[in-house]
């Protein structure tokens, strides 16, 4: 029989490559405040004071609290978590969030926690380990536990837990001014909170330095002319798959209230793609994942997928909750909503602010057949050119008419627009097109009068004037050189 030998492996070296798993300061805060949800706090607060003696960053909830064994538990790398069947609130994920997340951002993490009106505390202090290679928790006591910053939050709690981080090593090591960068790398992690928390955000109250947090939706749902499509839902295995495809407003109808919402409404072109939640925590935006090509017209579609935690391996969703692979047996499923959000988006961009019966116009009419047949017929019936011009032509008049639309309904050049479309080529209606050859002109005429019409024309053309014939650049140019 083969021998067998237990190997533990070094202190040092483990947590330090721990530090360096991939977290950035937000995702480690979102990590942490996992915990304080799954712990069903109803308050979750966030302080921070780079001018004490020692800057620190503490994260209060008021949710379960832990007693000293379960606490001593927790501080335990790939610690045994006690998982509720069934609940929607559990984020944690692989017994590792607290720990790997806490390391990444800091060399001395310590956690309070308050159950049955007994405060136990414990700390890991990575220089300590660093030196002594040994897995060392140090236990505190009363006295030190009274010293803890924001220490007196949990005192007053009935319950509770507190997160203390202290020496923020990567902050200092690459920053001129350590104060400057530590506020604004806070109010970067309160903007993230707000985000992938955004569906917490009537049932917790979320704080950052005694100020809540700012109400955030990404789809705008309820509000006018923001759309939403029709829910799928998708079986796996017994667990449920909720996708719903959205499009935005267009930005130019957004007022300032719609603005706040988004919370960076500039980023609109950057933010389109899949949302998906697990257990309604936002962990991956702003990504097609490899489903779609990121374009203009599809700047305004958005995906809400809701997966539930007993998927995770099969999303291939990793330790930081920050990335994901979509399975291969709902693509296809998946599909159906990215069309649909799509479509929607291309409608809105081409016609900003109507409904879809009356971007179409009269002309045309789409009619739907069995198996998603689709078939474009000129509109007779309601369109009121149509019926003026019948009612002057005799009978032989309007047998012709009617054959030459005819043969317009049988040779729609398909082929072409797709093309055209998959070649990001602009389609212009009559009027645009009239717009555009304006523009160009007067472009054309205002550079040749300058004393140098190429640095004219590249002045005016990324103007709010001319931008809509920037892509006819190359145009404009060769037509003052030919003059």
């Amino acid at each position: 029989m083969a021998e067998e030998i237990i190997k533990i492996p070094p202190a040092k070296s483990l947590i330090f490559g721990l530090r360096c798993i991939g977290y950035n300061f937000s995702t480690a805060l979102a990590d942490i405040i996992d915990n304080s949800i799954s712990a069903e706090a109803k308050n979750i607060k966030v302080f921070s004071n780079p001018d004490a003696k020692e800057p620190y960053v503490v994260i209060f909830d008021d949710g379960c609290g832990m007693g000293r064994k379960a606490l001593e538990n927790a501080m335990t790398l790939g610690s045994d978590r006690e998982t509720k069947e069934d609940c929607e609130l559990e984020l944690g994920r692989f017994g590792l969030g607290l720990k790997s997340a806490s390391f990444s951002q800091c060399l001395r993490l310590t956690v309070a926690s308050k159950d049955c009106n007994r405060i136990n505390a414990m700390r890991y202090d990575l220089k300590k380990i660093e030196t002594t290679n040994e897995w060392k928790l140090d236990i505190l006591d009363d006295d030190e536990i009274k010293l803890l910053p924001e220490i007196e939050k949990l005192i007053e709690a009935q319950s509770g837990t507190i997160v203390i981080w202290e020496q923020f090593d990567k902050i200092e090591e690459s920053s001129k001014s350590f104060k400057d960068s530590f506020i604004a790398t806070i109010g970067l992690a309160k903007q993230h909170i707000e985000f992938v928390f955004h569906r917490f955000y009537e049932k917790i109250n979320f704080e950052f330095n005694g100020h809540r947090i700012e109400k955030r939706d990404p789809f705008l749902s309820g509000y006018t002319n923001s759309q939403e499509g029709r829910t799928q839902e998708i079986l796996i295995d017994g667990n449920k798959i909720i996708v719903t495809p959205f499009v935005l407003p267009y930005a130019n109808s957004l007022n300032e209230e719609h603005k706040k919402m988004l919370g960076n409404p500039k980023s609109i072109y950057d933010d389109q793609g899949f949302y998906i939640y697990r257990n309604k925590r936002l962990i991956i935006w702003g990504s097609w994942l490899h489903m779609n090509i990121r374009s203009e017209f599809n700047k305004l579609a958005r995906v809400r997928v809701d997966i539930p935690s007993e998927l995770d391996s099969m999303w291939m969703l990793d330790v930081k909750k920050s990335s994901a692979k979509i399975p291969d047996r709902i693509k296809e499923q998946l599909k159906i909503s990215v069309k649909d959000s799509i479509i929607r988006s291309k409608r809105e961009i081409k016609y900003p602010g109507k409904k879809e019966a009356e971007a179409e116009m009269p002309l045309w009419r789409r009619v739907e057949f069995h198996g998603g047949v689709v078939k474009y017929e000129i509109n007779k019936e309601d369109n009121p050119i149509y019926t003026q011009l019948i009612s002057i032509l005799d009978e032989d008049q309007r047998k012709l008419l009617d054959a030459y639309l005819d043969k317009i309904e049988e040779f729609i050049p398909k082929g072409l627009i797709v093309s055209d479309n998959a070649d990001s080529l602009r389609i212009l209606n009559s009027e645009e097109a009239q717009e555009e050859e304006k523009l160009i002109n007067e472009l054309v005429e205002f550079a040749k009068n300058s004393l140098n019409p190429e640095i004219c024309v590249e002045m005016l053309i990324n103007s709010q004037g001319f931008k809509k014939i920037l892509y006819r650049k190359k145009e404009v140019l060769e037509l003052i050189k030919n003059g």
